[in-house]
């Protein structure tokens, strides 16, 4: 407990920010500096590393993940598994970066979602939402030696939030302007924005997850190719889109004419949900398939923002993080649909595509230090803003 308060009454904190993400690729992990809190901190990206998943543990993330293959045992196990992987790939990156675990003041740590139910339940009278992130933190400090902070999502579901997107919260604080209206776009597994009109306050925030972004292109890499994913659009590019196969999709996707706040996750862009559209394509030519879906994220994205988002400007800035900023077609076609955006890849004061969600949980971690709410009630559809994380000791 000495510790913990001599590190609340710091006024600058290195904390590190841990995440590993829908399609669970790598851990990522940055080491950030900060000074200040609330809306006037300031922050430096002072280190930055992946650690790639291996295939079993991946495998696994997966298997537990869909209700058809999970099993309360197997939560059970993966949840120290990924709790002791995470902790060695700390431990790993501080000794590579030459890096005392004692000048670390903190971990923010998202854990892997296992499962997202963010509709509105009720069981024995008792009206409930539900998320689960794995990984537990109390494992990650007691195997690095330093304060952890994790389990961010519980606290805003708990006030009747739909625990997500988080990440509004780090595009107020580093990316708001008092002159042009700006949307911060992350394309992992899913895709989700943050609208800032120009000028905005916490509560003018907007901001959703808008449905796919790389996870459906990843599934079928592997169906198809026994890829992990289409680096730099290889496959793709050789395909053609078809506009029945975009069609069906469109009629598929329930999640996608859903009005914000909304969040939704792996349970349903899974592979039933792919599998289910393609039974009816046996003789499309894969990469047609491929290039289809790819098409699709942007379109997802791109028709939200039309439906959804007033600015008061004809022209906005559509900054983009995340795996698909990486992806040339979705790119392209998010210019081609939203041809009033200046479409770039964020980089801005040390955040990068790679590492902003990584410093999203470092920026969390110091703010549930300060004492500060991060959810964004205006965001989530909470009933009140709420300080997210437990805090793990050692």
């Amino acid at each position: 407990m000495t510790n913990l308060h001599k590190i609340l009454n710091k006024s600058e904190r290195l904390v590190i920010g841990v995440l590993s993400g829908t399609s669970v690729d790598a851990v990522d992990i940055a080491l950030i500096k900060f000074k200040g809190k609330g809306e006037n901190v300031s922050l430096k990206v002072l280190e930055y590393k992946e650690y790639k998943i291996p295939a079993g543990i991946k495998e696994f993330v997966f298997k537990v993940s869909h209700k058809e293959s999970g099993s309360v045992d197997d939560v059970c196990r993966l949840n120290f598994i990924l709790g002791k992987f995470y902790a060695a790939c700390i431990n790993k990156f501080l000794k590579q970066k030459d890096i005392s675990a004692k000048k670390v003041d903190a971990i923010g740590s998202h854990g892997q979602t296992i499962h997202h139910l963010p509709l509105t339940e009720k069981f024995n009278g008792i009206k409930y939402k539900s998320t689960l992130q794995i990984g537990d933190p109390s494992v990650i400090a007691n195997q690095t030696g330093i304060i952890t902070i994790g389990d961010f999502r519980t606290a805003d579901v708990a006030h009747d939030g739909g625990g997500a997107p988080l990440v509004p919260y780090l595009d107020f604080v580093m990316f708001r302007s008092n002159k042009t209206d700006r949307i911060l776009l992350n394309i992992g597994g899913i895709s989700n924005l943050t609208c800032l009109p120009a000028k905005c306050k916490f509560s003018d925030v907007v901001a959703f997850d808008t449905g796919p972004g790389n996870m459906m292109i990843d599934y079928l890499s592997q169906k198809f190719y026994s890829k992990s994913f289409d680096k730099d659009c290889r496959i793709s590019k050789k395909g053609t889109i078809s506009k029945k196969l975009l069609s069906e999709i469109k009629k598929k996707d329930t999640f996608l004419l859903k009005k914000y706040p909304k969040s939704t996750g792996r349970e349903l862009y899974h592979k039933s949900f792919v599998d289910s559209i393609l039974k009816n394509y046996k003789s499309e030519p894969k990469e047609n398939i491929l290039r289809t879906f790819t098409e699709y994220t942007s379109y997802s994205v791109s028709g939200n923002i039309k439906r959804l988002l007033k600015l008061k400007n004809n022209k906005f800035e559509l900054l983009v993080s995340g795996g698909g900023a990486s992806n040339c077609l979705i790119m392209d076609g998010l210019k081609n649909n939203l041809p009033n955006a200046t479409v770039t890849q964020v980089n801005s004061g040390g955040i990068t595509t790679s590492n902003k969600e990584a410093v999203l949980f470092a920026l969390l971690a110091n703010e549930t230090l300060n004492g500060n709410t991060t959810n964004l009630k205006s965001v989530t559809g909470a009933k009140k803003n709420a300080i997210l994380g437990k805090i793990c000791l050692v």
